[in-house]
């Protein structure tokens, strides 16, 4: 039973942006699988998935050097965006059912913001392709804009001054355990979005909700809107 029985006041809505806005994290998972393997460790998809997911690249390396005693080469994250952007370029695709989320909150007036653990010039690439730039344009924000990056919740109380909202009347929407820690410490209503994580793992993190989809978490959201 999901941990909040009140209705949530919602004034405005903060995605995360890989895996809830575009669908990029078995690409990028795979590509940095593919990667760590050529460095010389004998990762799986599954592997990379639990150690890395909702981190950021930064990351990687020290856990690579204390898990596996393997030292990854100066460049190495250069290297992984580059190979990333080439695989969104050629392969990622839009939710199909997302569209039926941004109308409802545009239909409501709800504004949003995005706070993400990747950097910009990643979720430029990726949103752009899925033609999501624009709409989000000078609400997007990165753990690069803040001290900290997630479980932290420096970036979604960075995205809700964007949308000039105070983050307790704000809803936050992550698919990975790291986002849902984040938005719970910041404050926000939080939905944890069912991707690679499973909905008990996210419920474990404390999200107050879990959406298995895009259309569940729009009835959620509508429920919700006065």
């Amino acid at each position: 039973m999901d941990a909040i029985v009140t209705k949530p006041v919602v004034r405005g809505v903060i995605f995360d942006c890989d895996g809830v806005l575009v669908d990029t994290e078995n690409l990028a998972n795979r590509v940095l699988t593919d990667l760590l393997c050529e460095y010389g460790c004998d990762m799986t998809p599954a592997q990379s998935h639990e150690f890395f997911i909702g981190g950021t690249l930064a990351a990687v390396a020290p856990k690579m050097a204390e898990s596996f005693s393997v030292t990854l080469p100066d460049g190495w994250i250069k290297e992984c965006y580059a190979r990333t952007f080439k695989s969104f370029e050629k392969d990622l695709m839009p939710y199909p059912d997302l569209g039926a989320v941004l109308e409802l909150l545009d239909a409501k007036g709800i504004p949003m913001a995005i706070g993400s653990n990747g950097p910009h010039d990643k979720m430029d690439v990726s949103l752009g392709k899925v033609g999501l730039l624009d709409r989000f344009r000078g609400r997007i924000c990165s753990a690069h804009d803040v001290a900290h990056a997630k479980p932290a919740p420096d970036v979604y109380l960075l995205a809700a001054e964007k949308i000039g909202i105070d983050i307790t009347e704000c809803v936050v929407i992550d698919d990975s355990i790291s986002g849902v820690l984040a938005g719970v410490a910041s404050g926000a209503t939080t939905i944890g979005l069912v991707d690679l994580t499973s909905a008990d793992s996210l419920r474990g993190a404390g999200a107050h909700y879990v959406a298995e989809n895009h259309l569940e978490l729009r009835d959620f959201l509508a429920d919700w809107i006065d």
